[in-house]
């Protein structure tokens, strides 16, 4: 293989240049931001370059599909021109949504600088081939974009350990001291300096005459019909059986189960858009039939994924990832129905639908962002009405001791609130400004707890509306635990099988034998009386569990979940031959029906005296 020369490599720059001057000129502007904010660790005080910077990250493939959008125009100039003008004011407009305090304000802003930044993407992979026909140049297009992504991806990685590694050869070897921050700036500068211009120079030249292209790459083959299959039947297989599981028992589903059946629709829609181009081939005139049966077998999950949103919805309200899976939900239910009803089963279907969903859910009132906030509003303001500390839209110390079921809703609310939203909705009910004292405290607002103070509550974020099935109770080791009467500790400690005695264990000494419902202790006598049993020599004494374990789960679900006291912990035991304390340390404990018995694994602490010495 022959290597380019530095002229080639150059001419190819200058290319890419003159054709993306746009999207060349955002990757110097986003290069030179990023390197100034790791530079100065971000400013003390508030920037536009934050604004800057994420304006124009969502700039680079935003203008990149733009001026390839005006590429495939055939009127005159002043048309294409017109979409880079778009863009720019596109990008104006959202950096002025962006605040200038951002590493202060609520997280909600990077969600939709996240959602903002997957729309200019699949506007990427679709806009310049949004008229009508072109699904195999489509389809070239796409893997070629995508191929030059994965590459440049490669080529940064391997420049950045290599010049990484000569940075610290500098700083270790000849005493030159490396500040830590160059790091990610070299990082930095590799994204945009080379790996932008790198994906750039890769795009195809002339998009209209891609449909003439019937290379079928064999890497792509494998990887389409060897690879993506057999974990689309991986999944099926599962999902299906708990479906069946549903049936059986007529539990509600779960809620991680959506993720599953979103890594199937994944995974099956990624095959069947990889093996497009080998729709109409005589010999895999099988996929036609394939993508028929997955997109009937993907509407029963649809509907599952459906009932384990709605279950959580309704126990916890809506969050801006509930809100999302809804939108999924639906969308794969459109996808579905197009794919079997339709004729033309394009494939531009999926990214053109996917870019308008993602627009329509991150902005205006019906979007995630906006829904989420209200809900959650909606189920504070109710709760704080039922206890009377919100009474004619002013707040007012609880009057009386709240359940902790409403105590720690409120605390997982105000939570939600302050990370993703700020308190911006609620500051009108208190007398008091929500605003943070000064500008070192982390955050443009009040800590949730200061909040739950001026309500008169205990902040407590545990709270389960239903209890869990599987949990883990410890104990705070700096609470203190009661020793006086006993002489001796042990530790018992369970983990899934009955601990074994160990033969190294010396004479006068205690074996402890953890079961999952009971501890035994053996005490090895080493006296030489050959008259006395086997039994009287080495006296064991079994610890049934059942009490102190009903006395954790209680503490546990009073508390909400927080670590537990050393006496709430705590049983104590006593028979003719010793008298015993244990002390859960930590425990994992399962729901079955109306008892609780532990999961997997224990440690507990045991105190004890023997009958000779007390």
């Amino acid at each position: 293989m022959k290597l380019p020369s530095i002229s080639q490599i150059w001419a190819d720059l200058h290319r890419t240049f003159l054709r993306f001057p746009m999207t060349v000129l955002g990757a110097l502007v986003v290069t030179t931001v990023a390197i100034t904010l790791i530079e100065h660790e971000g400013p003390d005080q508030p920037s536009i370059l934050f604004s800057i910077l994420l304006s124009g990250i969502v700039s680079l493939p935003l203008m990149t599909a733009l001026k390839l959008t005006a590429e495939s125009e055939v009127s005159g100039s002043g048309r294409r021109w017109g979409w880079q003008a778009i863009g720019v004011v596109l990008i104006v407009a959202y950096a002025f949504t962006v605040p200038t305090d951002l590493p202060r304000a609520p997280v909600v802003h990077l969600f939709r600088f996240l959602a903002f930044a997957v729309a200019a993407l699949l506007a990427l992979s679709y806009l310049p081939f949004r008229r009508q026909g072109h699904a195999h140049g489509f389809w070239e297009y796409n893997r070629a974009l995508i191929f030059r992504t994965i590459i440049a991806g490669a080529f940064a990685v391997v420049l950045f350990a290599g010049l990484g590694l000569a940075l610290a050869a500098l700083d270790n070897l000849f005493g030159m001291d490396i500040p830590t921050k160059r790091y990610p700036e070299l990082w930095v500068l590799i994204l945009g300096l080379f790996a932008v211009p790198f994906v750039l120079s890769g795009i195809p030249e002339d998009l209209n005459n891609l449909d003439q292209a019937a290379d079928y790459p064999r890497s792509l083959r494998i990887f389409g019909q060897y690879v993506l299959p057999p974990l689309v039947v991986v999944y099926f297989v599962i999902l299906y059986a708990y479906i069946a599981k549903i049936v059986i028992t007529w539990n509600w589903p779960q809620g991680w189960v959506g993720r599953l059946i979103l890594g199937f629709s994944a995974t099956g829609i990624l095959a069947l858009f990889v093996l497009n181009p080998l729709r109409e081939k005589r010999e895999t005139l099988w996929l036609q039939k394939a993508s028929r049966w997955y997109y009937l077998i993907l509407l029963p999950l649809i509907a599952v994924l459906f009932l384990a949103l709605w279950r959580r919805i309704s126990e916890y309200g809506l969050t801006e990832s509930r809100y999302l899976g809804v939108a999924l939900c639906v969308w794969l239910a459109f996808i579905a129905g197009y794919f079997l009803l339709s004729r033309s089963k394009s494939i531009k279907m999926i990214p053109a639908s996917l870019c308008v969903l993602v627009l329509l859910i991150s902005v205006g009132p019906w979007g995630m962002f906006s829904v989420s906030e209200r809900n959650q509003v909606e189920r504070l303001k109710a709760t704080l009405e039922t206890n009377s500390i919100l009474v004619e839209g002013r707040i007012q110390k609880a009057p009386s001791p709240i359940s902790t079921d409403d105590q720690a809703r409120i605390s997982g609310i105000l939570s939600y609130l302050h990370e993703v939203h700020g308190f911006s909705a609620i500051e009108p009910w208190f007398a008091e400004n929500l605003r943070a004292d000064s500008a070192d405290a982390g955050s443009r607002f009040k800590s949730p707890n200061e909040i739950a103070d001026l309500m008169g509550i205990e902040f407590n974020p545990y709270w389960r509306p239903e209890r869990e099935r599987y949990f883990v109770v410890s104990v705070n080791l700096q609470t203190p635990i009661a020793t006086a009467g006993y002489d001796h500790l042990v530790r018992a400690e369970y983990n899934g099988a009955a601990a074994k005695a160990d033969p190294g264990k010396t004479p006068s000494t205690t074996e402890v034998i953890s079961l999952a419902d009971s501890v035994i202790l053996r005490f090895t006598d080493d006296s030489d009386d050959s008259t006395r049993s086997s039994s009287e020599a080495n006296p064991s004494i079994t610890i049934p569990l059942r009490p102190l374990i009903d006395r954790i789960v209680t503490a546990h679900d009073a508390t909400g979940g927080r670590p537990l006291s050393g006496d709430d912990a705590t049983s104590e035991f006593e028979t003719a031959d010793a008298r015993m304390k244990i002390v859960m340390i930590e425990g994992h404990f399962a729901r079955q029906e109306d008892t609780v018995v532990v999961n997997s694994y224990y440690s507990a602490l045991i105190f004890y005296s023997r009958g000779d010495e007390r």
